[in-house]
């Protein structure tokens, strides 16, 4: 196993460390994502408190509100007093972050009652009825049942739900039971009675795209826990107050609707919005799931389970807190109040509900609701659009491949340039969205990845970058110049030892006829021969830096563009191709004076895509390159002795290099072994010998003009007028096939392509 991870390159490592911060980001490993969430904790500490808008402030059940009023609960005509004097100041919204889930006891009637009962068994004594009784007990059991009637009509209870009644902007609270747990040792009857309660704050407005079930999405309540009837009833609506933590404890979303049953009903402080706009509630939904909550014009970015990201404005108290004791005494400026929302709340140290917030671990719940109610007034939101997974996955990829690309091409100091250069670059992007523009990205995985692709490369460089140079040194010794190696040394990292897919130039050379050649001559001068063509050729291939892949008896086989990248690969094939007809040319000379035969050759090149690296067996390996790409080019070189040419290239290596070269286009052929015809190119010379083929290049491209057209006559004549200025071996060919196809024409279709029945 540390055999395969050590025989990996930088950017190898780069690369599957890269896939792994992928694969743990994408399936949110809890590990990461706890990591995460801390980190959005510090990039809130970091930024530090804002000062809210005016809009919302609370009224606190606190310390000095018990020392004055008792121990909570108070009664509920204490709570009526405190509605009543917000209701005088001018609160435009008063929402409840308290539930009054039982009826409180009426002392007064239950002395009332228990005087009747008692003025009542007194007459039974006597033996007299309520008719019968003396005029002045009659009186008094009159009264007594006038103020018995009062009291029913009066208790606290009512009291509050008449100051309810009063205030259009109250808003009552009531919690969900969530979880199985919560409901196990309640009657069914008990957690489920209360729907009735709170179906008019039920959202009204719910667009649904297709036929999905809206319900589906939300997280689901099993119980609920209401007010009690006659507050319930009073009250113009009201929202539920729970808040769901993240696995560590943390309150870092708000829950703005939950679905109970086949109804949708809004947080408490989703209410409260809607109530302080005058707006009502609007949930939109797809078959995908939850597309947007809005009230009037604000548009509240919630997530597929109706949750929104708090944007905490501070720690505990950055909302004005008011002692409720101060309120309902009347002690504070009316102007405190006015317009604003108003939020109940116990915050006394034993009462309240502590929660733990990016801010501080001790903090009042109904503050939480202050947040959320801000954000949404002021539009004041954390988000992470539907792009931001692109955007967080596209991060840990160029992090990847910017690291991957220049580490391992720079000693481990430097490498810290890079590497805290990614590190502050992204941290300050990260800063810039978060606090200019509220987009939360990914902190943790990209800024891990930084130190683990360092800290990896480096490693593997330490250990292998030494065993590295005298491998490639030993490789490729024999493949190309000693320039290219030193290269290659240099730069070690473009290369990649093993497979790997690459766009280059291939190029395939033989010798004409030489096994006949070979059979007229004793071996020894076959051998000679041999020696002196392949060394001027390997020469050739050299100079142009191309790597010498093999022999394979009198041919060549030499490859453009690797083991180092050559952007012109195609340009050296066939400024290489040129050189070796003339170099062929001189040693022709030479053996012609010592009377030995002459040979000729046919090249041919192609440039596409192939695989390129070690291949064979763990024994014994080439480094080569293989694919259709380069039977392509070996079938080209065979085309030579069809066309009697000698250079033959293929479309792509014309499309490289047709600025460079002269070109003529001979045929478009299905060689064998494929089906789509490919066009066919002769190689005639450089550039610059232009006016030497412009003639020669012109005629024949009329010629096969007609040809293509099926109009043999003129294609006959243009490739004879060619003939017969010069004996050209390609146009006598094409003359041939038109006169062929003038007595037996193609079948219908005929695309123009020649079919090579050999290769």
């Amino acid at each position: 196993m540390l055999k395969k991870i050590f025989s990996l390159s930088g950017f190898k490592i780069s690369l599957l460390l890269t896939l792994f911060f992928m694969a743990v980001y994408t399936t949110h490993v809890s590990f990461f994502e706890t990591i995460e969430l801390k980190a959005l904790d510090l990039k809130f500490k970091t930024r530090g408190p804002r000062t809210p808008g005016s809009e919302v402030a609370i009224v606190a059940v606190d310390e000095k509100s018990l020392d004055e009023f008792g121990r909570w609960p108070w009664p509920r005509a204490k709570i009526a007093e405190l509605v009543n004097r917000l209701n005088e100041y001018g609160a435009k919204v008063v929402a409840f972050d308290v539930v009054f889930a039982e009826t409180q006891e009426n002392t007064e009637l239950r002395v009332l009652e228990r005087l009747k009962s008692e003025k009542q068994e007194k007459l039974r004594d006597l033996g007299l009825t309520d008719s019968e009784a003396p005029e002045e007990i009659r009186k008094e059991l009159e009264i007594l049942e006038r103020e018995i009637t009062r009291a029913k009509n009066w208790d606290d209870d009512s009291r509050l739900a008449k100051a309810i009644e009063r205030f259009p902007g109250a808003i009552l609270g009531y919690f969900f039971y969530l979880t199985p747990k919560e409901i196990a040792d309640l009657d069914e009857e008990l957690y489920l009675s209360g729907r009735q309660l709170i179906s008019k704050s039920e959202v009204g407005a719910v667009r649904v795209k297709g036929k999905a079930d809206p319900t589906q999405f939300l997280l689901k309540a099993l119980g609920i826990q209401a007010n009690i009837p006659i507050i319930s009833q009073a009250g113009a609506a009201s929202g539920f107050f729970n808040a769901i933590p993240d696995e560590d404890g943390t309150i870092r979303k708000g829950v703005m609707t939950l679905a109970f049953g086949d109804q949708i009903f809004p947080s408490l402080a989703l209410n409260a919005v809607s109530s302080f706009f005058d707006e009502p509630i609007l949930m939109e939904f797809s078959e995908y799931g939850l597309e947007g909550i809005s009230i009037g014009e604000k548009r509240i970015p919630a997530d597929d389970y109706g949750r929104m990201i708090v944007n905490y404005y501070g720690g505990p108290h950055t909302f004005p807190h008011f002692s409720a004791s101060d309120v309902i005494q009347g002690e504070l400026d009316p102007d405190l109040f006015r317009d604003r929302v108003i939020l109940v709340g116990a915050t006394a140290i034993g009462i309240y509900d502590i929660r733990s917030t990016p801010f501080s671990p001790v903090f009042p719940g109904v503050e939480v609701h202050a947040n959320i109610i801000s954000n949404i007034i002021h539009g004041d939101y954390l988000i992470r659009p539907w792009w931001m997974l692109i955007f967080d996955l596209g991060a840990i990829i160029a992090v990847g491949l910017i690291l991957g690309l220049v580490l391992p091409h720079l000693r481990a100091l430097y490498g810290l340039i890079p590497g805290v250069a990614v590190f502050v670059i992204y941290y300050l992007i990260d800063r810039y969205l978060f606090e200019s523009r509220g987009v939360i990205v990914s902190t943790v995985y990209p800024m891990m990845e930084v130190f683990f692709i360092f800290l990896g490369i480096t490693f593997f460089k330490y250990l292998t970058e030494e065993k590295k140079r005298k491998q490639y040194r030993e490789a490729f010794s024999r493949y190309v110049s000693a320039s290219v190696v030193n290269e290659i040394l240099k730069q070690p990292d473009q290369l990649k030892l093993g497979g790997e897919r690459k766009n280059l130039t291939v190029l395939f050379s033989d010798i004409r006829g030489f096994t006949s050649i070979s059979e007229s001559l004793d071996p020894e001068t076959v051998v000679h021969i041999l020696n002196e063509y392949l060394t001027p050729m390997t020469e050739v291939v050299f100079h142009h830096e191309g790597m010498l892949d093999k022999y394979i008896g009198d041919a060549i086989m030499a490859v453009f563009g690797a083991p180092l990248a050559q952007p012109d690969h195609a340009a050296r094939a066939c400024a290489t191709a040129l050189e070796m007809i003339r170099r062929l040319g001189e040693l022709k000379k030479s053996w012609a004076e010592r009377g030995l035969p002459s040979i000729d050759i046919g090249i041919g090149i192609n440039t596409g895509p192939m695989s390129v690296g070690n291949m064979g067996s763990e024994m014994l390996f080439d480094y080569t390159v293989i694919g259709d790409s380069v039977n392509l080019a070996s079938r080209l070189e065979g085309l030579n002795k069809e066309y009697k040419t000698r250079i033959i290239v293929s479309e792509s290596t014309y499309g490289n290099t047709k600025e460079l070269f002269v070109f003529r286009m001979l045929d478009r052929v299905v060689v064998k072994g494929k089906k789509e015809p490919v066009g066919i190119y002769e190689l005639l010379g450089t550039r610059d010998e232009l006016p030497r083929f412009a003639d020669r290049v012109t005629a024949y491209e009329r010629g096969f003009w007609a040809y293509q057209n099926q109009q043999w006559d003129e294609a006959v004549r243009q490739f004879q007028d060619l003939i017969a200025r010069e004996d050209d071996p390609a146009a006598r060919i094409m003359a041939e096939r038109c006169q062929a196809y003038r007595e037996s024409p193609p079948p219908p279709g005929w695309n123009g392509a020649y079919v090579l029945t050999k290769k």
